[in-house]
């Protein structure tokens, strides 16, 4: 079973100002987040607009250098889709 446009939509919107406020804790800003890992601008705004569905991969990357658990984008109990 998969996910509606619309429970996609919702899951990445939710990802994103998870990474955003993430990236507000630990970081002053964006572009000091963008120097320390070298992702690029456009990446990280897709990612976190929800333009860009972000692989396994990548989302391990950004946990990883943010220090968290890729786990912890994500709510403990998720909303209903």
């Amino acid at each position: 079973m998969g996910f509606t446009p619309d429970q996609k939509a919702k899951i990445l919107k939710e990802f994103g100002e998870n990474l955003e406020r993430e990236i507000r804790r630990k970081f002053k800003n964006k572009e000091e987040y963008l120097r320390k890992t070298g992702f690029y601008r456009k990446t990280l705004h897709d990612i976190i607009t929800g333009a860009k569905d972000a692989r396994v991969s990548t989302l391990y990357r950004i946990a990883e250098e943010l220090g968290i658990s890729p786990r912890d984008f994500f709510p403990k109990k998720s909303a209903k889709l």
